[in-house]
């Protein structure tokens, strides 16, 4: 497999508030460094666009598309990642040292004591170059998702029972994030540049939002691209009525322990053979 080097930090991820994201990409293949928050925007060169590992405490605000960094970046990068339709994209939550030691996280170690985080991956589609586009807009559309699960995933406690969504082991992030987060690109998808959006949502103590986006060049011989009724726009996805927002910080009270259902917010996940 070839390789361009890691340059990376941490996710961490704790009971009431959290920190971290998408430190470093595997694309049909080939490992990609991420853009190293901590350190000056001047001089990275990946297919990540900058970040902020703090989260994003609202549906409105008008840099969740791709968060864009702190301080914020002056520039949008030009690499983009080749990837074939229906090849993975892995998105990795663990970092090497940080090459410059004052920049180190000083709380390396996953931590997954709290429950719901839930994934969601969005792409969204340029005529050109992604460089031209700033993630505004009514372009992405949802290709995959992952969150509450009411009786447990495989080796779960008290697999196959029901169990409220303040239930820590009916929620995927804990055995998600140590695996790295695997997406397909659709089979069918249409040829061109992409931006791939990944996004944890926290619900637990309020709502956090934590996004990050990476430039693609898909190719392939489909021709399938999302209809209207798919496509959104960041900010705007989201409302704060959405059942899937509201209930944030509500996890561990009466509400959250006599609730069993979680709609995941957004659209709907656009699988091309059932959309044609």
């Amino acid at each position: 497999m070839k390789s361009i080097p890691f340059l990376a930090a941490v996710l961490a991820i704790k009971p009431v508030y959290s920190h971290g994201g998408i430190y470093n990409y595997t694309i049909d293949g080939i490992d990609y460094a991420g853009h190293y928050p901590w350190l000056p925007e001047e001089g990275q060169v990946s297919v990540q666009r900058r970040w902020w590992p703090d989260p994003i405490f609202t549906e409105k605000h008008p840099y969740l598309a791709c968060n864009r960094g702190n301080p914020l970046a002056t520039t949008l990068p030009t690499l983009h990642a080749p990837v074939r339709a229906g090849a993975q994209v892995t998105a990795w939550y663990f970092p090497p040292p940080c090459p410059v030691p004052e920049y180190q996280d000083p709380d390396p170690a996953m931590r997954c004591s709290g429950p719901e985080y839930q994934w969601v991956h969005h792409l969204g589609p340029l005529l050109g170059p992604c460089d031209q586009w700033d993630g505004h807009g009514k372009r992405w559309f949802k290709i995959w998702e992952a969150g509450y699960n009411a009786t447990g995933r495989p080796g779960s406690w008290k697999e196959g029972e029901l169990s409220d969504i303040a239930s820590s082991d009916r929620w995927w992030h804990a055995e998600m994030v140590h695996k790295g987060i695997n997406v397909t690109i659709p089979k069918t998808l249409k040829a061109g540049h992409y931006l791939i959006r990944h996004e944890v949502i926290n619900i637990e103590a309020n709502l956090q939002l934590y996004p990050e986006c990476a430039q693609l060049e898909v190719s392939g011989d489909g021709s399938s691209v999302p209809g209207e009724e798919y496509l959104v726009e960041f900010p705007g996805a989201y409302k704060a009525e959405d059942p899937g927002i509201w209930i944030a910080g509500q996890v561990y009270s009466q509400v959250g322990h006599s609730t069993y259902n979680y709609t995941m917010p957004g659209p709907k996940v656009w699988v091309p053979e059932e959309s044609n």
